[in-house]
């Protein structure tokens, strides 16, 4: 079970690095013209700025549950190392999650593969 949860949380970064390449890929043009004055550009420079705030509160919240259900569990029932394990790669996948979303939902929107 340890591997299978250590293989999601690579699949994840993995993918979100794609997505993410994507973005600052397609970001960088509209970024650009939004420096020489361009509503669009500017409007694409303002939601990367916020979106990024707003993951930034989703993965802090994400990441203090994980360790307060962490916490609570091993108060009730101690995990043994594999369990350790599983709740690390719970932990870090939940804490990924609000990142991944976002520049899944942003290159999708900035390639058109809605």
């Amino acid at each position: 079970m340890l591997a299978a949860n250590a293989q999601s949380v690579l699949t994840a970064m993995v993918a979100m690095q794609v997505d993410a390449g994507l973005t600052i890929a397609m970001r960088l043009p509209l970024l650009a013209r939004g420096a020489f004055g361009d509503v669009g550009g500017q409007r694409e420079a303002s939601k990367a700025v916020v979106e990024k705030a707003v993951a930034m509160a989703e993965s802090s919240f994400a990441v203090g549950h994980a360790a307060a259900l962490f916490w609570w569990s091993m108060a009730l029932n101690p995990l043994t190392p594999s369990g350790l394990g599983e709740a690390a790669a719970r932990a870090a996948h939940s804490t990924l999650e609000p990142f991944s979303r976002r520049t899944r939902a942003n290159a999708s929107r900035l390639t058109g593969r809605r």
